[in-house]
């Protein structure tokens, strides 16, 4: 192979390369977007969830109170 054939396989294997890197990085930013950011949560806020998550299992939630909360 000559050395214009050769640069010029180069330069068409860099460009399939090119494609695939902006594939990819579509990819990642559709990724990035997707990830749910963590929250701190203090030990008053986990001990209240686990109280009402609780009384929840222990007594259900009364529909009226539910219907309120849900604004319906």
């Amino acid at each position: 192979m000559s050395t214009p054939e050769l640069l010029n396989a180069i330069y068409e294997e860099l460009k399939v390369i090119k494609e695939e890197l902006k594939r990819l990085n579509s990819k990642i930013e559709l990724i990035e977007a997707s990830l749910i950011q963590e929250e701190e949560v203090s030990r008053e806020e986990v001990e209240e969830l686990d109280e009402l998550s609780r009384e929840t299992r222990e007594n259900g939630i009364p529909w009226e109170k539910l219907k309120t909360e849900l604004g319906l």
